[in-house]
């Protein structure tokens, strides 16, 4: 018979084992469950990876966590490619009750960091679905440049067709090319047609059916590549 001298430690040593032993079961698995969720809601996607960190693990039952990594690529949002979505949140608590039915539910987040990649070839198949189904022009990224490029036939004449501009965060989650220049044959056109041509060639992206909900806030262009920046949604 256990002497009762020994119960207290006999107890501790339960509730250091069962505490060890959530740190180190349940963070994979409700990463996983996590993971599960996402490709429910985005069955396209190549790739997805969820990491979270949780000190004390038993929080997560609570769906209290301190940090959440996602990791999501090449995935289908409002008829666009997204390349990479990465997402650095932390102090979260999501909805256990919406996890269980398949649902990644952000109740709450103290701080939250994320990056969009759009590469050149998914927003030009995104151009000829949404503007351009003739396929006419095409985008071309550069590190400090955005230009949309092609043809244009005009009284049995093709002449050759560009349009300067940058992309710019129109409202929390749209993206918008902006015409800056305009030029045909390499003529410019004089800015009094920028309106007319803008209205023709109005390529914007919604961006509200991410995985995780993000406040846009700063667009940046890299050779072949456009990355979006934002934080966490007002009120998330």
């Amino acid at each position: 018979m256990l002497d009762r001298r020994w119960l207290p430690w006999a107890l501790a040593l339960v509730a250091v084992g069962v505490l060890i032993a959530s740190q180190i079961v349940l963070p994979p698995l409700v990463a996983n469950r996590i993971e599960e969720a996402f490709h429910e809601g985005y069955p396209d996607a190549e790739f997805i990876q969820v990491k979270v960190e949780a000190f004390p693990a038993l929080k997560i039952i609570t769906g209290r966590f301190d940090r959440l990594d996602l990791d999501a690529r090449l995935f289908s949002q409002g008829g666009l490619k997204v390349d990479a979505f990465l997402v650095d949140a932390k102090k979260l608590k999501i909805s256990p009750a919406a996890l269980s039915k398949g649902v990644v539910q952000i109740d709450e987040v103290g701080d939250l960091q994320a990056t969009v990649l759009i590469g050149e070839d998914s927003l030009n198949e995104y151009l000829w679905a949404k503007v351009d189904p003739a396929r006419f022009m095409r985008i071309e990224l550069t590190r400090d440049r955005a230009r949309l490029v092609g043809e244009m036939n005009l009284f049995q004449r093709v002449l050759d067709l560009s349009l300067d501009g940058r992309f710019k965060v129109l409202g929390r989650t749209r993206v918008g090319f902006v015409v800056e220049q305009l030029a045909v044959e390499k003529l410019q056109i004089p800015k009094v047609l920028l309106d007319t041509v803008q209205s023709k060639w109005d390529l914007a992206m919604d961006f509200s059916e991410l995985p995780v909900p993000v406040a846009l806030q700063e667009v940046r262009l890299e050779e072949d590549s456009l990355y979006l920046f934002g934080t966490k949604w007002d009120g998330v």
